[in-house]
């Protein structure tokens, strides 16, 4: 009986799906988006790496949040540094030793500010059950920031995107998934069926995932398709011209081109 009265709960609550509008979004798509800011020529996930990327007219910002040791939000994308030390067990001042381009959340939100309406796409480098309160801290950074309207949180990890969901509805959240991406979340009929569970607001597929058949399935649920990471001019095209809803790469004057050869704009 209790299994029952549960599997109707969770289907009526997956029907209430209403995938919310992109934030910040004032423009038909595909909105281009900086992967980690700029990659090549410049630092990744580094000030001057976001400056470049809004400089060269890009519509948005993806980069990685993860906490240092006392929970200290520090954007990186690998999970230890290439000594083997991990992000989650150093001091601030002994990453930026390491790194020392090493940029905060508050540094990116000061960039976005001077570009009104950029979308800021942050995305929660979670891999277990335990995350040193990054959900927390990243919801209270954002919602501090009075940025939230611009804001994307994205995850490969359901539990921390249910996490902000309960703890902020007012944010939006994106699944991320790939082919060789967590267990049960590899595919795009599961990464439908999780984010219809998690009411997310758009899902980011790895760009080797994206099919026709997946943005008529996208288009029916009215979610958004952001896809990741297109380096390549005649992917990009074939993506342009099957409508999804946003790019992120790596070279914004590259994809600029890309997207303009295919003749979206």
């Amino acid at each position: 009986m209790y299994a029952a009265l549960l599997l109707m709960t969770l289907a009526v609550w997956a029907l209430l799906w209403f995938p919310r509008p992109l934030p910040g979004v004032t423009r038909a798509p595909p909105l281009l988006i900086g992967h980690r800011g700029v990659r090549g020529g410049l630092p990744e996930n580094s000030v001057a790496a976001f400056e470049r990327a809004l400089e060269a007219g890009l519509d948005g910002l993806e980069t990685d949040v993860q906490c240092a040791l006392g929970g200290e939000i520090v954007l990186v994308h690998d999970t230890a540094l290439p000594d083997g030390r991990k992000v989650a067990e150093l001091h601030p001042d002994d990453l930026e030793a390491a790194i020392p381009t090493l940029a905060t959340l508050g540094e990116l939100f000061a960039v976005a500010r001077r570009y009104p309406g950029v979308l800021i796409n942050l995305e929660l480098k979670t891999q277990s059950w335990r995350t040193q309160g990054l959900e927390r801290r990243t919801v209270h950074a954002v919602r501090a920031s009075g940025l939230a309207g611009q804001t994307l949180i994205s995850s490969f990890n359901p539990l921390s995107l249910l996490r902000v969901r309960l703890r902020a509805p007012e944010l939006r959240v994106a699944l991320l998934y790939a082919p060789d991406g967590p267990r049960g979340l590899r595919s795009n009929a599961s990464a439908l069926l999780w984010a219809r569970l998690l009411h997310c607001d758009a899902l980011h597929p790895h760009h080797s995932l994206v099919t026709p058949a997946l943005v008529r399935a996208a288009a029916r649920a009215r979610v958004p398709l952001n896809v990741w990471t297109v380096n390549v001019a005649e992917r990009v095209g074939e993506l342009v011209r099957l409508n999804v809803n946003g790019l992120m790469a790596d070279d914004p004057e590259a994809l600029q081109d890309a997207v303009g050869h295919a003749g979206s704009r």
